[in-house]
């Protein structure tokens, strides 16, 4: 005959006092630990998620117009370099 497991108890300590609880309110409290984690995971991945996409918004688009732009710019005369290849 296989020994009987003790079922789970979430103790709670407060002011050197437990609180032990079994039964239905194990399994609220098991349950509402959970909700938060997964809520907190779910901003986690939201946060990281849209500071990947704006990273890759800027590195497909910001920068390849910034450089169309600089080269517009140069062509029409808008954007001056001074290049002095003979200075020494």
């Amino acid at each position: 005959m296989k020994p009987k497991r003790e079922e789970t108890v979430i103790v709670i300590d407060r002011h050197a006092q437990a609180t032990e609880f079994t039964g239905w309110r194990r399994w609220l409290a098991a349950g509402v630990g959970y909700l938060v984690f997964a809520l907190v995971a779910l901003v986690g991945v939201a946060l990281l998620l849209g500071l990947a996409m704006t990273f890759a918004m800027v590195m497909m688009v910001a920068i390849p117009l910034a450089l169309v732009l600089a080269l517009i710019g140069y062509a029409t005369g808008h954007l001056k370099f001074d290049v002095r290849r003979n200075r020494f």
